[in-house]
């Protein structure tokens, strides 16, 4: 019975350490987008700043950039890993700001098109 106790601790300490986040290991995430797939994301997007010695504060936390870190690699208890802070003048793009599939920085003046001189 002791055996059983102490194996389904085992499975249930492994088992929260996966689920940690909910994303695909070694995409890139903004952190906004990360709060859509899964509002419990939240934690694991703080530990994975404060790891990153960036604050945690409401614009850092939708407006950075974290790589989902694939199993086996350490990544500390989040499973995700900080990669950039967008600051106001390059915001968090989902889906590809460079030509990729992950999320990353844009400028947001790249939104605006150029005048042609003719």
């Amino acid at each position: 019975m002791a055996r059983i106790v102490a194996l389904l601790a085992t499975i249930a300490a492994i088992s929260g350490v996966a689920s940690a986040v909910t994303c695909t290991p070694s995409e890139t995430y903004c952190g906004s987008r990360l709060l859509k797939i899964d509002a419990n994301n939240r934690k694991a997007i703080k530990s994975s700043l404060a790891a990153g010695k960036q604050t945690a504060d409401d614009a850092h936390v939708s407006q950075s950039v974290f790589w989902c870190v694939p199993s086996g690699l350490p990544a500390g208890d989040s499973g995700l890993l900080f990669v950039t802070y967008c600051d106001p003048a390059n915001a968090c793009q989902e889906g590809g700001a460079l030509g990729g599939v992950g999320d990353a920085c844009s400028t947001t003046s790249s939104t605006i098109s150029p005048k042609i001189r003719r």
